[in-house]
């Protein structure tokens, strides 16, 4: 607000807000805003992502599992705060990092992630209005090899993700995967206008590393809520889930790509069933249920 010439300035009444006696309105303080990434060698993207959101973030949380490259050092330079913790899976870690954000507004991203300035400009207007809703969510774009996709098994691109939530309202608990994971106890959802470009799998040798990571969690989550699969599933299912990912979704549209994706997953249904099937069979107790830890100040820098 302007002042008229000749009107007194504003003061502060009893509880420290603004007023003017000339009755011109103030604005009302921001809503503050924390963002947590979860990191493992994301040295890659981190600086564009940084960047982005070093303006809109009142808190700026990273959780790391163990980087050796530059990502701690970029955190650095951007005043992050950073906490360490193994990963267990991603559900858990997703909620150590919630439960650690400093505010209850929380922004959750990759560190391959990138958002759009129409995100941005949401983020800015949603601050100031205050967050009405429990939880939102956001498009993302998905590229593999740089390239657009129009699917990644096992999700469509793009595709609409719940990334923005009140912590007093949601949880990563047990009615969540621990891999493909999602927040649940949100009364209502809205939606953020922008959207983040997703930039994954960048080469064979990376594409299959994590499948090999995700198929273990999937298989474990698959093993802890009893789905045990038989013979006929794990020679059929695999064939279905390629069917319906590079023919009725459309990969087939994507060239070279495409085809890779439509490989991964057959491949990621087959090992994941295979997997599943050698756990349920082991007599050795797994760490299925583990909650995760409590964020502990002292791992902070």
């Amino acid at each position: 607000s302007v002042l008229r010439f000749g009107s007194s300035p504003p003061t502060d009444d009893a509880f420290g807000r603004r007023n003017s006696p000339t009755g011109a309105d103030f604005d009302p303080p921001e809503t503050p805003l924390s963002v947590y990434i979860l990191t493992h060698n994301s040295e890659k993207y981190l600086h564009p992502l940084l960047s982005r959101l070093h303006p809109v973030a009142d808190d700026l949380l990273l959780v790391d599992s163990g980087s050796t490259d530059q990502t701690l050092a970029i955190a650095e330079q951007y005043g992050c705060r950073v906490l360490h913790r193994p990963l267990d899976n991603f559900r858990n870690q997703r909620e150590f990092a919630l439960r650690a954000c400093a505010h209850n507004a929380v922004l959750m991203l990759d560190s391959d992630e990138i958002p759009d300035e129409a995100l941005l400009d949401h983020l800015r207007e949603l601050k100031r209005t205050g967050f009405p809703l429990d939880a939102y969510e956001l498009r993302r774009n998905w590229f593999v090899m740089h390239r657009p996709v129009h699917c990644l098994y096992p999700v469509p691109s793009p595709d609409w993700v719940v990334r923005l939530v009140k912590k007093d309202r949601v949880a990563f608990d047990e009615r969540s995967r621990t891999v493909h994971e999602q927040p649940h106890g949100h009364r209502n959802l809205g939606r953020l206008r922008g959207a983040v470009s997703h930039f994954t799998f960048e080469s064979r040798a990376e594409l299959y590393r994590k499948l090999d990571q995700y198929t273990t969690l999937a298989a474990r989550d698959a093993v802890a809520r009893g789905e045990v699969p038989n013979p006929l599933k794990r020679r059929l299912l695999p064939l279905a889930v390629w069917g319906k990912w590079y023919l009725a979704k459309g990969g087939w549209r994507d060239g070279r790509v495409g085809w890779l994706l439509g490989a991964y997953a057959y491949r990621y249904t087959a090992v994941k069933l295979e997997k599943a099937r050698h756990l349920a069979a082991s007599p050795r107790p797994s760490a299925l249920g583990q909650r995760p830890a409590v964020p502990s100040n002292s791992s902070a820098t």
